[in-house]
């Protein structure tokens, strides 16, 4: 088995953090480099890097363990990978029995390099992360003891008070929720509220004790300045106490900077030393993954409220992990329990036995879903948006019926261009240039920064022809040849995504500026601030960054655009499923124009993102809910 893994590293089915952990574990425990234990240590190190927080073994018997290629930031170029004999996942009583005996495997809570808890296997330190979140979110689920009923019921009604008779306001609910529990989760598709619905919790929080602690923040720095910007935005709109409005947060910083992550590493908030916070709000949530949500709540006091904003519906993190979706049941029906409903009810915070009717149970209530408030009804798209309606169908997984709305010309704001199977439809690099053309006309950067997010090129991969790489090489090419930019490794003009976190310069993963040449002729980078002004950052002191004319989906997660262009590969494949195509759509505000094949685009919207973790079971959703959620 040696040989087979390091054949799978060859080409490309192995990652080489995968190998050598395996190789690591081998000699460790006094066994061969071929053993089922290599093979084990390989495949959940492999399985973690894409995303899963451990390996359920029950699933893997009889079944091929590495068979696909590795999609990495970088992409894989190697060759040969539909050549190399795959280990099949072998009998599950013998498989759980071999890594039994290894002192390198060890049970729930042992602190080892593996962890067996029944037939998932983990990384040590996965485990152990999985049941930090699990215990610190089980803590939060009570009503507040102390919380004054009769005050929120008058703030609930002031505040959510246009809703049509006899209908529930599903942001009443919500923010019922959030005000009467240490942790909720307000969760929605685009323009349902979350902002709007979030800044009356604050409001009504600092109603019941104005001396609060809050803050904002998100995983990345783009996320954190859109949701001051919503903030500051909103607050203008309530009719409230000045000293109310003046104590709602207006700046969120990202969940590194929350933390005090410093050059070692390591954060300077954690269980020993608490957040002086009694509120913490975080947006994006979906891009929330699990080491990072272990480290939150390490570092949020016990008595401190927790509010995650975020899509449920929209791509899970990139490392490994989806937190939001484990703690939202992954799609599943949001249904209250008698005792939720009672509560929610005695707040009038929705018409007398509406909710009751909404949330019969046929099975047991799932005490996590009472701390979800589920938006649905989008205040962004008319009913006649086609952006909305291929949304939803997209979402749903019917994706005949969303290529049949693309294929309606009644639908101006949604397009479609057939991909070719050697590369890209001509038409999307002719609209990437007219699109980017505008901005790099405008005579000062201020101005480039704001055309230069009106719209944007979303990619589902990273190397090919319909990857990342590609779109970026190609579309600098022809701005260059219309005299738009000019060569050169570093120019006027070129956009750019800082790619690691700088805590001495203040730039983050994510952020994204230009390079603008100052009226002295200094080529600069610029990056555009919460509050409308820019920052501008020497080259030299530049953090390692990307050509972002074409971003990964991935990475446009934060964003709001007025065009989209998302551009699907020519053949099915892992990385394209619904969340992902969802998610493109959903970053236009305006228009967006879809480049694929019909058949990868139908196989897209069949294939749900599928994550082994132990999370939703620990939050009481039940083996046969999680299993139907990520079918």
């Amino acid at each position: 088995m040696s040989d087979d893994l390091r054949r799978l590293l060859e080409t490309g089915r192995l990652a080489p953090l995968g190998y050598y952990f395996a190789r690591f574990v081998a000699r460790g425990s006094g066994v061969g480099e071929g053993s089922l234990l290599a093979l084990s240590a390989a495949l959940v190190s492999q399985r973690n890097l894409q995303g899963d927080v451990c390996v359920d073994l029950a699933e893997q018997v009889g079944r091929p363990l590495f068979e696909n290629e590795i999609e990495t930031e970088i992409g894989n170029d190697a060759d040969g990978a539909e050549s190399v004999a795959i280990p099949l996942g072998p009998a599950l009583d013998s498989w759980l029995a071999e890594l039994a005996t290894s002192p390198w495997v060890g049970g729930p809570g042992a602190e080892a390099p593996l962890i067996l808890d029944g037939h998932r296997l983990y990384l040590g330190k996965y485990w152990h992360f999985e049941q930090q979140v699990a215990a610190a979110l089980l803590a939060r689920l009570e009503w507040v003891a102390e919380l004054d009923r009769a005050r929120l019921t008058e703030g609930l009604a002031r505040l959510f008070d246009d809703a049509p008779a006899g209908e529930i306001d599903w942001q009443r609910v919500a923010a019922a929720v959030a005000v009467g529990r240490r942790f909720a989760v307000i969760s929605g598709g685009p323009g349902t509220g979350k902002t709007t619905t979030v800044v009356k919790v604050l409001a009504l929080l600092l109603e019941q004790d104005p001396h609060q602690r809050i803050a904002l923040a998100a995983p990345t720095g783009k996320a954190a300045a859109r949701l001051t910007e919503a903030v500051r935005g909103r607050k203008g709109g309530l009719a409230l106490d000045a000293a109310v409005l003046a104590r709602i947060p207006e700046e969120a910083s990202t969940i590194h900077r929350l933390l005090g992550f410093g050059r070692d590493g390591g954060p300077r908030y954690g269980r020993e030393n608490p957040l002086p916070l009694d509120c913490l709000v975080v947006d994006e949530a979906s891009m929330l993954d699990l080491p990072l949500t272990a480290r939150l709540l390490a570092a949020l006091p016990a008595h401190a409220r927790l509010i995650l904003l975020g899509d449920r519906d929209q791509l899970a993190s990139v490392e490994a992990g989806n937190v939001l979706g484990d703690i939202t049941g992954h799609g599943q029906e949001i249904r209250y329990g008698p005792a939720q409903v009672e509560a929610l009810d005695a707040l009038g915070a929705a018409p007398a036995g509406r909710l009751r009717q909404v949330s019969a149970q046929d099975s047991a209530p799932r005490p996590v879903a009472d701390a979800v408030g589920l938006l649905r009804v989008s205040h962004r798209f008319r009913a006649e948006s086609g952006i909305g309606a291929l949304a939803a169908r997209v979402n749903a997984g019917a994706g005949e019926a969303a290529v049949a709305l693309l294929d309606d010309p009644a639908h101006e704001d949604i397009d479609w261009l057939d991909a070719r199977p050697d590369g890209l439809h001509p038409a999307c690099i002719a609209w990437a240039a007219a699109r980017y053309g505008r901005y790099l006309r405008e005579p000062d950067v201020v101005a480039a920064l704001r055309a230069f997010e009106l719209a944007r090129v979303l990619a589902a991969v990273h190397r090919g022809p319909f990857g990342v790489a590609e779109l970026n090489r190609a579309i600098a090419a022809r701005l260059q040849a219309q005299g738009l930019i000019a060569g050169g490794e570093e120019y006027h003009g070129k956009p750019v995504m800082v790619t690691t976190n700088d805590y001495e310069v203040g730039l983050f993963n994510g952020d994204i500026g230009l390079l603008w040449r100052d009226p002295d002729g200094a080529l600069r980078a610029y990056f555009p601030l919460a509050d409308g002004q820019v920052r501008r950052v020497s080259v030299r002191q530049l953090p390692e960054h990307a050509c972002a004319y074409a971003l990964t989906v991935h990475k446009s997660q934060g964003s709001e655009l007025d065009e989209v262009l998302l551009v699907l590969p020519y053949e099915p494949g892992p990385v394209v499923t619904r969340e992902l195509i969802y998610t493109g759509i959903t970053r236009a505000r305006q228009r967006v124009t879809i480049q694929g094949h019909r058949a990868a685009f139908l196989a897209g919207c069949r294939k749900r993102v599928r994550r082994a973790s132990g999370l939703a079971e620990r939050l009481g959703w039940g083996i046969d809910v999680v299993a139907d959620g990520l079918a």
